[in-house]
C-alpha cells in the first residue's frame, strides 16, 4: 500500500502547533461551518432577540432568500445550535431560538463582532 507523504491526517496536527500554540486542525471544521453565507448573522439575530419565527428573522436579515435561510436553520438545528419549536396552532406558529450550544457560540462569535467593528471604522 503506498502512502501519500504530503497528506495530512488528524495525527499530524500536532506538526503544525508549538508548546505555545494551538492545532489550527479544529479550525477548518468551523470554518467551513461558520463561513457558510448567513450562518454566523442567523445566530446573532436569533440571539438577539431570543427567539425569532421565520419571517421575522427573514425580515431582520433582509437580504436571505426564504430558502437560504430554511437551508441554514436546517442546517444550524441538525449541528445543535438552534432549536426548532413548532406550536399546535392555527395557523401553525414555530419558533427558532438558540441551544445551549449556539448560546456558547454566539459568545464566542462576539470577539470577532468587535475586531470587525474597529476594522470597519
Amino acid at each position: 500500500m503506498e502512502t501519500n507523504k504530503g497528506a495530512q491526517t488528524d495525527t499530524d496536527c500536532c506538526k503544525m502547533k508549538s508548546e505555545k500554540g494551538y492545532c489550527p486542525r479544529p479550525l477548518e471544521v468551523a470554518s467551513d461551518f461558520l463561513s457558510k453565507k448567513w450562518t454566523m448573522s442567523i445566530i446573532i439575530t436569533i440571539g438577539n432577540f431570543d427567539h425569532l419565527r421565520f419571517n421575522g428573522l427573514r425580515e431582520k436579515l433582509e437580504r436571505v432568500t426564504a430558502k437560504t435561510l430554511a437551508d441554514r436553520l436546517k442546517e444550524l438545528e441538525k449541528e445543535g445550535v438552534v432549536n426548532r419549536q413548532s406550536y399546535n396552532e392555527i395557523p401553525p406558529r414555530v419558533e427558532y431560538s438558540l441551544t445551549k450550544t449556539g448560546k456558547q457560540l454566539m459568545r464566542a462569535l462576539h470577539p470577532i463582532i468587535h475586531w470587525a467593528e474597529r476594522k470597519r471604522k
